[in-house]
């Protein structure tokens, strides 16, 4: 691999352009490539971005460029044709969450890395989060004890993901997804064995998601798992993200609140908080969480040792998650093995 990466992505829509906005500005890094079949839009982000090439396809991609990483933006039930095209390339992949849509689909994007040597990296943000990283500092060094209990909630408002992603995916697979791999991370080692969740899709039914999914998991070794999830929240909630996750273990506890961004603005037109955390844009640049992701990814190229998502961790988030999908459906306690 050169010292420059060439790195190309896929999807110009909402995360694809600002991933393509941090690696082209990312030391060491060379943006080759954005792919969209709108490439009306493709260009459209390149051009903001100085110029890149623009390719329909991703055959249009592999095809014409030699390549050391691809990130793959677009919707999770596109993500597997690409990502076993650029494997069987021996293009190393960056694939932003979840893995995909189905199990199926998952392990097929797993074994084709395997087979090929290639890295495979699955783009949980909240790793980056100084505050989730400190907290899972906080259980590894052993600080708290063994883990009793842990609760974690994440709910917007109908203007943030519905508005933009509305009928295309579960909530969970959007949402709860996040919190999975969190809790997965934080409890290294233990396995869940046993899920039950309900969820409401009142307000949001008839555009083809849900309002909100409640789930409660026990692991292998006892410990408790709440999930709350909604994307629900009215228009005007003062919190765009109303986050927290909370912790119990046998020597301590701690307590994370992401709700409040810091910054809350208002006119005479609408009064909101603007992100702080997430992916900021400052001076015109995309930074925060998602900045210092990327520049993890490109350490993890390296060698380094970045917390960036294995494709077997993107499984097991999957897994519970269809899992609390499955069991919100049918009203069952879904066991794990």
């Amino acid at each position: 691999m050169s010292d420059t990466k060439r790195i190309a992505v896929i999807g110009a829509g909402f995360m694809g352009s600002m991933h393509a906005s941090i690696f082209a500005r990312l030391k060491g890094c060379e943006l080759v490539a954005i792919v969209d079949p709108n490439t009306t839009l493709a260009t459209s982000v390149a051009e903001t971005l100085g110029g890149c090439k623009v390719y329909a396809s991703h055959e249009e991609l592999l095809a014409s460029e030699q390549l050391d990483l691809i990130s793959i933006c677009t919707p999770d039930n596109l993500h597997l044709a690409p990502a076993l095209a650029a494997a069987e390339k021996g293009v190393h992949l960056f694939i932003e969450k979840p893995i995909a849509s189905s199990l199926d689909e998952a392990k097929q994007i797993v074994e084709a890395c395997r087979k090929a040597g290639t890295k495979l990296g699955i783009g949980y943000l909240l790793r980056f989060d100084p505050r989730y990283a400190h907290a899972k500092e906080l259980i590894a060094t052993g600080r708290t004890g063994a883990p009793i209990h842990l609760y974690a909630r994440r709910n917007s408002a109908r203007t943030e993901g519905p508005k933009r992603y509305a009928g295309k995916l579960p909530l969970a697979l959007h949402v709860t997804v996040h919190d999975v791999d969190l809790a997965l991370w934080m409890l290294e080692g233990q396995k869940p064995v046993s899920v039950y969740a309900q969820e409401t899709d009142r307000l949001l039914g008839p555009i083809g998601t849900q309002d909100t999914i409640a789930a409660i998991v026990r692991f292998s070794d006892g410990t408790i798992v709440n999930f709350e999830s909604a994307w629900s929240l009215p228009s005007g909630a003062r919190h765009m993200i109303d986050a927290r996750l909370e912790f119990i273990g046998t020597d301590a506890s701690f307590e994370i609140q992401c709700g409040d961004s810091g910054l809350y603005f208002a006119d005479n037109e609408r009064s909101q908080e603007i992100d702080t955390q997430h992916w900021p844009t400052v001076g015109g640049k995309v930074e925060g969480d998602l900045k210092r992701e990327l520049e993890g990814v490109i350490d993890w190229l390296d060698g380094g040792n970045a917390p960036v998502a294995s494709g077997e961790e993107a499984i097991a988030s999957l897994e519970l998650t269809l899992a609390m999908i499955r069991s919100a459906e049918t009203g069952d306690v879904i066991r794990l093995s």
